[in-house]
This record gives C-alpha cells, structure tokens and sequence, in this order.
C-alpha cells in the first residue's frame, strides 16, 4: 500500500515590501500575495536591512526617502551583503528632486504614484530567468 503524498507546491517568491507609509505597505502586502509572492514588509531600510539579513527575500521593492536609513543607504547596505547583488531591487520616490541615484546600484527606479499593474510587471521581468 503506498501513501500518496500531496502535489508539490510551488514555492512562492518572497519581495520585500519597505515604506514608511503604511498604507502603501499594506496595500502593496494585500496585492502581492493575491499575485503569489510571500510579502515581508518594514517601515524604514534599517528594519529591512535586519530582515535581509535573517532572509534574503527574492525581490525587494522600496521607498527612497523614510527615516533612520533610507532607500539609498539600505539599497547600498543590501549591495554590500555576500548574496546582495544578486537580488533585484526596485527604488521608488515621489520627491521631486533626488540625490544622486546612479550610485545606488538599483535596478529600476519608478516614479510615485505608481500603479500597482506598472510595480507588477517590473518584479516579474525582474525576476524572470535571463
């Protein structure tokens, strides 16, 4: 008599959501998962940058300007790390002017307000195989 076991799942992509609006976070967390991605969000790039480090998610999407580190100094941060640069990040600002973005070492950086069918479609040409 064998035991069947169940189908294997797919295992989902995990993207990091960071902003300090909460709002955005949950509203971005709620989508992504109806889309399934595992979402793991933070509030400012020190929190995120102590989530990488326990698990380096497959995606990471963030705000530029939050406080006590942001979405610049974390995107750097994360570069930094031995699997760092390997994980594709998307950097997003409604600031007018920015610093200094080419050092940053993103891969996108998109314009807010952003349309949640704009962010879908950058993560998942991210995260396609090349």
């Amino acid at each position: 008599m064998s035991i069947n076991s169940p189908p294997s799942m797919a295992r989902r992509p995990v993207i990091l959501v960071v902003d300090d609006e909460v709002d955005i976070t949950d509203t971005y967390a709620m989508l992504f998962e109806l889309h399934d991605f595992t979402v793991v969000t933070a509030s400012d790039g020190a929190a995120a940058l102590a989530r990488v480090e326990l698990a380096m998610p497959d995606i990471i999407v963030s705000d530029c300007m939050m406080p006590v580190m942001n979405g610049i100094d974390f995107c750097l941060a994360v570069r930094a790390l031995p699997e760092g640069g390997q994980v594709p990040v998307i950097l997003c600002s409604g600031a007018p002017e920015l610093h200094d973005l080419s050092l940053s070492r993103h891969d996108k950086f998109l314009r807010k307000p952003i349309f949640f069918e704009q962010l879908l479609e950058h993560v998942q040409q991210l995260l396609s195989p090349r």
